[in-house]
């Protein structure tokens, strides 16, 4: 829902109708499959997953005075999954904190033929940073908070990120489309 008194503008019915000149589609397309959230206990080194494939990942915590379920804590990104937990400060932080944490992954799937990503890396990057700006928890990432997406100097991609599988106790937002422009209005004075 837009902020009182702004409205989408009319760029098209839906983001694959907004093409270039070359009649290209310019939004990217990302499909995120989050899986069943497992428990990362104190004791383990590494938390759950089976896939060697770059994905995004949620912490999500618990604990007995929350008064919601589901908590996002953190969002990030692997793309060498087996190396990144074992000396991940923050995740262990998390993971030492009071309560329970789970986690759960996403591997990407991302849309191929004339919209395809020339480089997976620097889109994975890309969609953790409008999945950090989109959760609407306060989140315990130190990066990519405090500027825009698409704002740092390598620019981005226009994106339509549709999440799948887990729902986060509806946390996590089912669809993403960035980027989108609100228009404040005039009053219509073109009658005569």
């Amino acid at each position: 829902m837009p902020p009182r008194g702004f409205k989408a503008a009319d760029w098209a019915d839906k983001p694959e109708d907004v093409c270039n000149a070359a009649d290209q589609p310019l939004y990217k397309t990302a499909e995120l499959r989050w899986s069943r959230p497992t428990i990362w206990a104190k004791e383990q080194r590494l938390p759950k997953f089976d896939t060697d494939e770059p994905f995004l990942y949620a912490l999500i915590r618990n604990h007995g005075n929350s008064q919601t379920r589901d908590h996002i804590e953190y969002i990030g990104l692997t793309k060498a999954p087996k190396t990144r937990f074992g000396n991940h400060k923050k995740a262990k932080a998390i993971v030492n904190k009071r309560g329970s944490v789970k986690f759960s992954y996403a591997p990407v799937d991302f849309i191929r033929g004339r919209n395809r990503i020339e480089r997976i890396g620097r889109a994975l990057e890309e969609i953790e940073h409008l999945l950090i700006w989109a959760v609407p928890d306060h989140l315990e990432n130190e990066k990519k908070q405090f500027t825009l997406p698409g704002m740092g100097k390598n620019g981005a991609n226009a994106w339509h990120i549709k999440n799948s599988g887990y729902r986060f106790s509806g946390w996590m937002p089912r669809e993403i489309i960035f980027p989108w422009m609100l228009m404040r209005a005039r009053p219509d004075q073109t009658a005569k």
